[in-house]
């Protein structure tokens, strides 16, 4: 009994060991760390070396999704620690959190959990990563942190301390679309995660990415993707049950 116990505590402390390392390398955005620890956590998973399966009787489902919400705000608060901006850690988390309630299925809970992961690890979003940033990079990350909301052109330029007009030919010069236009294309972006991996409806998913009713959400979405939100839903549960 006493080396059933030891044994156990030894996978106990591993898979903290594990998490706390994993944790640091969000802190860090260490892709090549974070990669390593994404298949370590997944194997602890597989194996259920801590029970996490076992945590609510009799429902496997329940219990993955209890385990990771709970990660969901480990991840939300490491990234946090290493500069991801509040703001967008909320609608981060926020989606996640919509997303893992949502789903039916331990395989889609598997992705979830590794978008996640890779979502909050990115460095691309964290603003203290960018090397001397260009003024388009500065406005991207803007857009990154504020695209749920309404602004102005002329707002964000007073946040970026720069001229509007100046502002919005860099942004074209370097990017090739217009502020509007990369805003639009961020939100449709967000949607899409959502349209696959929640049941919300049209106008929740609309209002969540910041447009003001589902039919501007409609008209933006089709004109970026060429099907409107539902057929694109309706395609992606149709390949699914094949």
């Amino acid at each position: 009994m006493e080396v059933n116990n030891s044994s156990t505590n030894q996978r106990i402390e591993q898979g903290h060991q594990i998490r706390e390392t994993f944790l640091q390398a969000i802190i860090t955005c260490d892709t090549n760390e974070i990669d390593y620890y994404k298949q370590e956590i997944l194997k602890v998973l597989k194996d259920d070396t801590m029970n996490i399966f076992k945590r609510v009787p009799g429902n496997m489902l329940r219990s993955y999704k209890n385990f990771l919400l709970s990660h969901n705000t480990l991840y939300s608060y490491s990234a946090e620690k290493g500069g991801l901006g509040a703001a967008k850690s909320h609608f981060i988390s926020e989606k996640y959190a919509i997303m893992i309630e949502h789903t039916d299925q331990i395989s889609k809970l598997d992705t979830i959990h590794l978008n996640m992961i890779d979502e909050y690890g990115d460095p691309s979003i964290r603003y203290d990563k960018l090397t001397n940033p260009s003024i388009a990079d500065k406005a991207i990350h803007y857009i990154e942190t504020n695209f749920a909301e309404e602004f102005l052109i002329e707002e964000m330029a007073h946040d970026l301390h720069v001229h509007p007009s100046h502002l919005m030919r860099s942004f074209k010069k370097e990017k090739g679309a217009t502020i509007s236009h990369a805003r639009n294309q961020k939100r449709v972006k967000e949607a899409k995660e959502l349209l696959i991996h929640s049941n919300l409806s049209m106008t929740e998913i609309a209002i969540m990415v910041g447009f003001n009713n589902s039919q501007y959400f409609s008209k933006i979405f089709r004109k970026e993707e060429g099907v409107t939100p539902k057929s694109f839903r309706k395609a992606h549960l149709n390949r699914m049950e094949e």
